[in-house]
């Protein structure tokens, strides 16, 4: 191996100076019949740059600009007209004098024929119908409604007239709430003789509404049933908790009205309905009140 190195060595020193100086000037060199003897070689291909292509400027393209509307356009629309084969019984609210009772009119609600708010298919026989709020004692209300009824709080006589006079309530709602055992407990008798005394005090229907107590409300809607006999007053409530069969008899004898209250429970509805349909079958006399969306039947 070190005498072939030799023999390069003294092969390249026979170069002359002159062929090595012109060597370097030249960019290229191309050898012919030539033997290369080499260990390890490594070849670098630089790869050419390829010019890119100019960029050509494109003209703008031209937007047409769109004419606005000068008017609306007009479609016709026809709603869909469904019919359905039931209807909304009609509920009696208060009886007049020669209806029996002492109410200065009576109030009919129900009778649709249609879902709520579908004019289009059929109107709405009667406006719906708004109560006002009256309560037998004192208790916290917003102040919004407190600074109007002040003076009347925790006198229900005085605040009943308050709202129909003032106010031009069409209904009042009387809620019996003291006669909750856990606040006052007021007997049956004292809460039967608030309903009375309001009675005479307004000549507008009432709806009497309990503190949600099945038993107590029970008992205390046996006592007002019997004083405002006749007056078509609107017993809230009856629940699944309650004696339904009792409770609705009590409402056919006195001639009241009963609201049925469930949860938006379709099945506990549906139950209540079929129990007291049973007592009250074409006696006009109960609605039902699915937690604050009211469907009378």
């Amino acid at each position: 191996m070190a005498k072939k190195e030799e023999e390069a060595k003294k092969a390249f020193l026979k170069f002359s100076p002159e062929l090595f100086e012109i060597l370097s000037k030249l960019q290229e060199v191309e050898l012919e019949d030539v033997d290369l003897d080499v260990g390890d070689l490594e070849i670098w291909l630089q790869p050419s740059a390829v010019a890119a292509k100019p960029r050509v400027a494109t003209p703008p393209a031209v937007v047409q600009k769109k004419a606005k509307p000068s008017n609306i356009i007009e479609v016709d629309f026809v709603p869909p007209i469904e019919t359905y084969s039931g209807r909304i019984a009609e509920v009696q609210l208060g009886a007049t004098k020669s209806e029996g009772g002492t109410r200065g009119k009576s109030i009919l609600i129900g009778g649709e024929r249609s879902p709520a708010y579908y004019l289009f298919e059929n109107p709405t026989p009667h406006p719906p119908v708004i109560t006002q709020d009256v309560f037998d004692m004192k208790v916290p209300l917003p102040k919004a409604v407190k600074m109007h009824v002040e003076e009347v709080v925790g006198d229900p006589v005085a605040w009943a007239k308050l709202a129909v006079d003032k106010f031009g309530a069409e209904m009042i709602t009387l809620h019996l709430v003291s006669i909750d055992p856990l606040l006052k407990d007021t007997p049956p008798n004292e809460a039967a003789l608030t309903v009375e005394n309001v009675l005479q005090a307004v000549d507008v229907p009432i709806v009497v509404g309990g503190c949600g107590d099945p038993q107590k409300d029970f008992k205390v809607f046996e006592k007002v049933a019997a004083v405002a006999e006749g007056e078509r007053v609107l017993l809230s409530s009856i629940t699944l908790d309650m004696d339904i069969e009792k409770s609705a008899k009590l409402a056919k004898k006195h001639g009241h009205v009963a609201l049925a209250f469930t949860s938006m429970d379709l099945n506990h509805a549906r139950e209540l309905n079929r129990r007291l349909y049973e007592f009250l079958q074409g006696t006009n006399h109960y609605g039902h009140n699915y937690c604050g969306f009211r469907l009378w039947t």
